[in-house]
Formats: structure tokens, sequence, C-alpha cells
């Protein structure tokens, strides 16, 4: 099964110097999978400012969700996740169909 991301661009994090998180990037994007086993490597989302730095006192929560859905599959594995140092990481995620074309988004509040 082949994912991807929606609406993010990748960046490398940078952690210097953060302003006010105003948006979520994905810094390690989901790759091909087999259909029902874990995504890897994990998949990374960045809380960042508007110039893209990571915000690392950031403190809201995280959720990832299947935003284009091909196959018609279920995001499993815990969709939410709390930001260490601005990074939030999302172990064991699967989806349970196998097709190409699956993206995934991110949500916080108040972040876009």
């Amino acid at each position: 099964m082949l994912l991807g991301v929606a609406a993010c661009n990748e960046t490398e994090p940078s952690l210097t110097g953060p302003g006010q998180a105003t948006k979520l990037v994905f810094t390690v994007q989901p790759g091909t999978a087999t259909a029902g086993t874990a995504i890897s490597p994990a998949v990374l989302v960045a809380i960042q400012d508007a110039s893209g730095r990571v915000v690392t006192a950031a403190t809201n929560v995280v959720t990832v969700a299947i935003e284009t859905n091909p196959g018609g599959g279920t995001l499993s594995g815990p969709a939410t996740a709390s930001p260490v140092n601005g990074l939030a990481t999302f172990y064991n995620l699967s989806i349970d169909r196998a097709a190409s074309g699956y993206t995934l988004s991110a949500s916080a509040a108040g972040l876009t």
C-alpha cells in the first residue's frame, strides 16, 4: 500500500529561537507499507512557528487521520500524540486495507 501526506510540506526541523506555534508539518512522512502492519519509520509531526522553526515548548496534542482513502481502509494505532520538544511521534500506525494513494493529515487545536 502506498501512503502519502496531504497539505503539509516536508522540512527538516530547526530547534532555534521559535516564535508562537502556528502550523503542523510532517517531518517524517509515511512510506510504502503492507496492509495491517505498522508504518515504518514512525510518522513524525513537528509543531512550528510561521518561519518553520520547531516550537519546543508547544503542548498541543496532535491527531493524525486518513485524509484520502482510496481503499476504504481504517487507521489503527494511537492516532493522537503529545509533543516532546515540539515533535509528535506516531508509532504503530497501520491501515487495514491495501491501496495506492492513501494520505494522512495532522491536526491540533489552534494550528493549521
